[in-house]
């Protein structure tokens, strides 16, 4: 019991001064111990080194900032990076992807208190990286596919956007629904011009640009492979999907109203459990993507409901 109390007396330390330099040797000297059998201590209560989980809590705090609408190099000073690329390595390394990617779907919350209970929760979420799974979240099961997928070509209508301040455009799976009231007529024309793909809309960010804070957002049809004799419709863009690797997880089954929750619950997974606890980083070389096929048209099934493909681009670590 006296361990549980000095470890979480640590915890809560941590928190008051995250954005200082923590050293190992303050939190053995407030324990009247030695700094080898304070960091065996901590690593047996919580199951994470301390150094590890120091750095790790910082960037917890740092991604709220994101979402605020702070710059990442700001963000990366304030926390005790020195420099954009120093940070982006540190949040890579923990989590599994970069900031930049965080701040385009997921509207953080202020961390919640740490304690020796919760951090044991986050490291018991090893067995993410199976092939093919289920998944609880939060009592929904969330399906969960290793897949290597083929390119293919897009065709759609793109808008460059800042992010995040505008919380309608951090937040895209509620994006989706203005952009589809803007397009959704020029869309249906696409899917009748071009008719040598199953049927698909693909959602997906380019161009992202961490200084400025802006991207460019895009919504297509998907397309197996162009057909040149077909004249481009003016205002359309036209983009490849690289194939490889991909960590495929399904929306699970909702209504109408219920969709963009579970949109939101799939990212909010993928990006604070999954990835950051499974044997794979996300491969920024490539686009993860949103890929909506018949069963995200809920007025096409008996039972109303629709589900969607988050699709992110992995690679081994």
């Amino acid at each position: 019991m006296e361990y549980e109390s000095i470890i979480q007396s640590a915890l809560d330390e941590i928190d008051k001064r995250i954005t200082e330099d923590i050293q190992a040797d303050e939190f053995a000297r407030m324990a009247n111990y030695s700094v080898y059998h304070f960091r065996r201590v901590f690593i047996k209560l919580t199951g994470t080194p301390l150094m590890n989980y120091i750095t790790r809590r910082k960037l917890e705090y740092a991604l709220y900032e994101l979402s605020q609408g702070k710059k990442i190099l700001d963000v990366a000073m304030d926390y005790g990076f020195e420099t954009h690329a120093g940070f982006t390595k540190a949040f890579k390394k923990h989590f599994g992807y970069p900031p930049s990617l965080y701040q385009l779907h997921i509207v953080a919350s202020q961390p919640t208190k740490a304690t020796i209970h919760s951090i044991k929760i986050k490291q018991g979420l090893s067995d993410a990286s199976h092939p093919a799974h289920l998944h609880n979240q939060g009592g929904i099961k969330m399906q969960v596919e290793i897949k290597e997928l083929t390119p293919f070509s897009v065709i759609g209508y793109a808008s460059r956007h800042r992010m995040p301040g505008v919380k309608s455009i951090a937040n895209l799976p509620g994006f989706y629904d203005t952009a589809m009231m803007d397009y959704s007529a020029e869309l249906s024309t696409l899917f009748h011009t071009y008719t040598n793909f199953h049927h698909c809309e693909v959602i997906l960010c380019l161009d992202v640009d961490e200084e400025h804070n802006c991207f460019t957002y895009m919504v297509s049809i998907g397309l197996g492979e162009m057909d040149y004799s077909i004249p481009q419709r003016p205002g359309t863009y036209r983009h490849e999907i690289p194939g490889g690797l991909y960590a495929v997880f399904t929306t699970p089954l909702a209504g109408d109203d219920t969709q963009l929750v579970a949109m939101q619950d799939t990212w909010k997974y993928i990006l604070e459990d999954w990835l950051p606890e499974s044997e794979y980083e996300y491969d920024d070389t490539r686009l993860d993507y949103e890929y909506h096929d018949e069963r995200a048209h809920s007025d096409w099934r008996d039972d109303g409901k629709c589900c969607t493909e988050i699709r992110i681009p992995i690679r081994k670590l």
